[in-house]
């Protein structure tokens, strides 16, 4: 039987030319099963978190109501931008003051506060934890722009560290740690996924020769090899 009009042959597609969003959920679960990867962003990705880290730099700037667009502005534009370097810039390029020790230290206290137990008690992206809990015949990777020492904390509260055979938070790049991967495992992009929800996480999955699985954000579909508004559509493996 023939596929239907503008339908990819998902053997076809290669992250230099992405298989349509249009493939069928159940070609996805197929592809899952026979991957040597997978690797995973954290928040909104596994967890649904995003709305915590957005409102945390309101906080962390709420005396200062008249920059309040243009903070937002910039920390929604550049999602992957380390917390340190987005204080930074805010300071010393929308505030127009100086970025000293003792501000850093406060800011980042003040993100902390507002983010750390929030994100531990928020609720998955739904079908996360059980799709997590159904991989086992191929490593399970986590990359996060969380600091590496937060994001261990969070994952061990949430009890979800064994669920990865590699876990990298900030500083990472993404891209250059996905290659990286790829490389010294010598494996083809058609055996790896990236699963992610920002136009960030699809270009290190298309920089790294990684196909690329949107979640929960339908405004990065174009070049995903599919779309999950969650993870409850999939088949899970077999264990």
């Amino acid at each position: 039987m023939g596929r239907a009009d503008g339908e990819i042959d998902p053997r076809l597609a290669t992250p230099e030319e992405p298989m349509a969003v249009t493939t069928p959920v159940s070609v996805l679960s197929e592809k899952i099963r026979g991957c040597k990867a997978l690797a995973f962003d954290f928040d909104g990705t596994l967890v649904d978190s995003n709305p915590i880290k957005r409102g945390a730099f309101d906080i962390c700037f709420s005396e200062y109501s008249e920059h309040a667009e243009a903070i937002r502005d910039y920390c929604s534009r550049f999602n992957h931008t380390p917390r340190w370097e987005k204080f930074q810039y805010v300071v010393e390029k929308i505030l127009k003051q100086p970025y000293t020790e003792e501000r850093s230290r406060e800011l980042h206290k003040r993100y902390e506060d507002a983010t750390t137990r929030q994100v531990i008690e928020t609720p998955e992206i739904p079908g996360a934890m059980d799709f997590l809990k159904s991989l086992r015949s191929c490593p399970v990777l986590l990359l996060s722009s969380t600091p590496h020492p937060i994001l261990m904390d969070i994952l061990k509260a949430r009890g979800m560290t064994s669920f990865f055979a590699g876990i990298q938070g900030a500083p990472v790049n993404k891209a250059e740690w996905l290659r990286q991967y790829r490389e010294t495992q010598r494996l083809q992009p058609e055996n790896l996924l990236f699963f992610g929800d920002t136009p960030e996480d699809a270009a290190a999955a298309r920089q790294a020769g990684w196909t690329f699985v949107a979640v929960a954000n339908p405004q990065i579909q174009d070049g995903a090899v599919c779309y999950l508004d969650n993870y409850r559509t999939l088949e899970l493996p077999h264990p």
